[in-house]
């Protein structure tokens, strides 16, 4: 009976209806005591799952590209001093380095012991006549180590170093130039025709022993069509032609200039960038290119640093003769080839450098007077210069291959680490 009322009461949901408003809310204290309370929530609470150490996290960074790394070489190991393991070891190695060296003091022994020479070869004024005579030559031959060195001949530096000293002479003697603008005129006449060896080389791409030896023969032709076969003598200043014949502190001041240009191309050669250039173009042309070097531009610039330096020496060869001789430059070039090829057979043996050219000049000097001396005129300068441009060559092409077989190599590890930068 009271179930039927209850159900009555509360429909067929099962709910109980909500009390209406005017009807009183009564709680009781059982009702009170068995009520569960219910877990508040905080407000404003975002959680935010911490990432795994394995996962990346789930915002993107934007950062900068790495730059990509070039491997850089090893650089070699510092050079330990020499040590020999017996006398005849280091004995070899000062034949080997210094041969030219020796050579030239055995011959100075030779000449100066000599009963046919001994007299007119010890004497002041022979020395004094192998240093001017061989200043210009020296300046000459210097000159022609900016074009070697870059793998370039140049047969015309003799023909050269006539066409400045017979220019620069009808400069004072034709056109009455002032003493320092005739000097300049000889100099820029060698820069000139250097230029267009140089010019000719890279633009044709034709090989420099033909440009140069056209060049050499031009010039001949133009020096004998312009003087006519006569030496230019009259107008040449006096002050010019005294410079070259006499002495400051008991030396040649033709000397002094020879020592001011070895000093200066030294320094070109071996402690500039534009001298590491000519060596590696000398050494691999293809290479040099494929780095970046402007192989065509560095090229005619060694052809115009010759000419220039032949200018030198022809303007130092009208102050020791007082005149413009026309046949005299040509017979320039074949000493200054033999000197320059010798030379690399002492100090840094097997590349051409300018401590052994120096010596080279002196020693092919020494010789040919002693030997003049001798009684063994006229023909001895030339066979003994021949002969010796041949040796000098075939000394340097040897000494040359062993150098670089004797170049340490990369280890493929490094090689492949240059390909490939991490």
């Amino acid at each position: 009976m009271n179930r039927a009322v209850d159900r009555l009461r509360t429909g067929s949901s099962g709910r109980v209806p909500a009390p209406r408003s005017d009807e009183p809310i009564v709680v009781t204290d059982e009702a009170v005591a068995t009520r569960r309370p219910r877990a508040a929530k905080p407000k404003d609470t975002i959680v935010v799952p911490e990432p795994k150490a394995s996962e990346p996290e789930a915002s993107v960074v934007q950062t900068p590209a790495a730059e990509p790394v070039v491997a850089q070489p090893t650089p070699p190991p510092a050079a330990s001093p020499r040590r020999f393991t017996s006398p005849s070891a280091a004995a070899m190695f000062v034949a080997r380095n210094y041969s030219l060296p020796i050579l030239l003091g055995l011959s100075i022994l030779l000449y100066s012991t000599w009963s046919q020479t001994a007299t007119p070869f010890n004497s002041v004024a022979n020395w004094r006549e192998i240093a001017s005579s061989q200043a210009y030559t020296g300046v000459l031959t210097l000159g022609i180590l900016i074009a070697l060195t870059s793998g370039n001949f140049d047969l015309s530096i003799g023909n050269i170093t006539g066409l400045s000293s017979v220019m620069a002479a009808a400069s004072f003697s034709h056109w009455h130039f002032p003493l320092v603008a005739g000097i300049a005129f000889g100099i820029g006449v060698g820069a000139a025709v250097g230029f267009m060896n140089g010019f000719l080389t890279t633009t044709l791409r034709v090989d420099p022993f033909i440009i140069t030896l056209g060049t050499a023969s031009i010039i001949l032709g133009f020096v004998d069509w312009y003087t006519r076969g006569q030496a230019i003598i009259n107008g040449v200043p006096s002050s010019l032609v005294t410079f070259g014949r006499t002495n400051f502190f008991g030396v040649p001041k033709l000397v002094w200039v020879l020592a001011l240009v070895a000093l200066a191309i030294y320094y070109l050669l071996e402690h500039t960038p534009f001298g590491r250039t000519l060596h590696a173009i000398g050494s691999n042309r293809a290479a040099a290119k494929l780095v970046g070097i402007r192989v065509e531009r560095s090229i005619t610039l060694a052809f115009v640093l010759t000419g220039a330096f032949a200018g030198v020496a022809g303007v130092m060869l009208l102050s020791y003769s007082g005149s413009g001789n026309p046949s005299i430059g040509p017979t320039f070039t074949l000493a200054a080839l033999a000197a320059a090829f010798l030379g690399a057979v002492s100090f840094k043996v097997g590349r051409l450098n300018v401590p052994g050219t120096i010596v080279a000049i002196f020693f092919l000097s020494v010789n040919i007077h002693g030997l003049t001396y001798a009684g063994y005129q006229g023909w001895s300068a030339e066979l003994f210069t021949g002969a010796t441009l041949i040796l000098a060559v075939a000394l340097v092409a040897v000494l040359s291959k062993e150098r670089k077989a004797k170049r340490p190599t990369a280890s493929p590890s490094s090689a492949e680490q240059t390909r490939n930068p991490a």
